[in-house]
């Protein structure tokens, strides 16, 4: 009896020291990560989880859960997490504001070991150009991008084929256009410009487009403000109560012809299609951004994934992170949906021109997607100019104070950051 005890010890023995040897997820198959979303990307995260096979083809778990939608909760929630030496999760997709705060004070894990030379070249350019600005912070990679969102011109075909019109290539055909489109009821132009984000969102695609970024205060934020405040009050194009709208309230006025163009996120693609009894394809098509006094350009934000350094799994969730972003699996992320959708090589020759595809191929062969301007104190940046650009639209400063008062609190954030 005890002999083939000892026997049956030997023979496990050996077995285990087999499966350590041969590598068969040895460490993988009792390791469980939980990934850690934005609760609109729960289910198609679940979903890439489970058509990809990853649990089967690694041995990891995975839970997915949902992360603080708003960048301050966020922020409170890993701080405190943070400073314990703990992580509620082991891989979070991360948006640009939080990722700013986070890459600053060297919570990230870097990422660069786990990609060579030929996997950077499936990526195009544009996504480069951005990656560089917002995934990287002294020499580490500390986010990968999963989506690029870039901010497209809509309009409505229908009515300007009625008008015998066509869509504005620059600011000012845009002014006369929308003169001729503004009555009963329907504004030219419009975009949610409530403070929060979305005014924040809207001043640095304008600026961009006058030749700079808005957290310099220089001429570039001037122009573009002035642009606005023309639309609103000169031209009477742009409705003023934008600056109390969101998104969703500005899509409501589109979908409810009483918006001809606007500046839209690529989720309107979904949205609009959402109401079956207003939508036609020559109601939401797209058209590359009017071309401000220096560029036409667009931008793009993006999400991404990234591990805390305080992660309790660490190496499996670099296994996560390594698998959703290969150039193997990019394309089949993109083909179940757009949150996973972007301009890499790989990805555009896999989704061809169906839906969104179709006009981010076309953006970005164009080449009018550039790189989301940046501050190295992004969330506060953002507020002094939303603060600023908000009482000058409501006619409670002039466009000279809002520079002055501008360029003084860029220099006290810069001192101290």
């Amino acid at each position: 009896m005890l002999k083939n005890k000892y026997s049956m010890l030997v023979v496990f023995g050996v077995l285990s020291a087999l499966l350590v040897c041969t590598g068969f997820n040895s460490l993988a198959a009792s390791v469980k990560i939980t990934v850690g979303v934005g609760g609109w990307a729960v289910e198609d995260t679940k979903r890439a989880v489970e058509e990809l096979k990853f649990t089967e083809k690694t041995g990891i778990e995975v839970e997915v859960v949902t992360r603080p939608g708003a960048p301050p909760e966020f922020l409170s929630q890993m701080t405190s997490a943070i400073m314990a030496g703990t992580s509620p999760y082991d891989v979070i997709d991360i948006e640009d504001e939080a990722a700013i705060s986070f890459s600053r004070a060297g919570w990230l894990e870097d990422l660069n070991p786990l990609f060579d030379e030929t996997f950077w070249e499936d990526w195009t350019p544009d996504m480069l150009e951005m990656v560089d600005t917002w995934h990287r912070y002294k020499g580490s990679l500390f986010r990968i991008p999963h989506n690029f969102e870039a901010q497209y011109f809509w309009y409505r075909k229908d009515l300007f084929d009625q008008m015998g019109l066509t869509p504005p290539t620059t600011w000012d055909e845009m002014v006369e256009v929308g003169k001729k489109l503004t009555k009963d009821g329907m504004w030219g132009v419009s975009d949610g410009l409530a403070m929060g984000g979305f005014l924040g969102v809207y001043m640095a695609y304008l600026t961009k487009q006058a030749g700079g970024t808005p957290y310099e205060f220089g001429e570039p934020l001037r122009v573009a403000l002035q642009f606005i405040h023309d639309m609103m009050y000169k031209h009477k194009i742009f409705p003023v109560a934008a600056l109390n709208k969101n998104y969703d309230a500005v899509n409501l006025d589109y979908m409810n012809d009483r918006v001809a163009m606007m500046r839209q996120w690529p989720f309107f693609y979904d949205v609009s299609r959402g109401k079956p009894d207003w939508f036609e394809e020559d109601k939401v098509v797209i058209a590359l951004p009017p071309k401000g006094p220096d560029n036409g350009q667009s931008w793009a934000a993006s999400w991404g994934w990234v591990i805390p350094k305080t992660a309790s799994n660490k190496e499996a969730a670099k296994e996560f992170v390594k698998f959703m972003s290969s150039t193997e699996n990019v394309p089949k992320l993109a083909k179940m949906s757009t949150w996973f959708l972007n301009s890499r090589r790989s990805v555009l020759n896999a989704v061809g021109d169906k839906g969104m595809a179709r006009y981010l191929r076309m953006y970005s062969e164009a080449r009018v997607i550039g790189a989301r301007p940046s501050h190295p104190r992004f969330m506060e940046a953002k507020t002094v100019v939303e603060e600023l650009a908000s009482a000058y639209l409501t006619n409670q400063i002039s466009l000279d104070e809002v520079i002055r008062r501008g360029k003084e609190k860029m220099k006290t954030l810069g001192s101290s950051s």
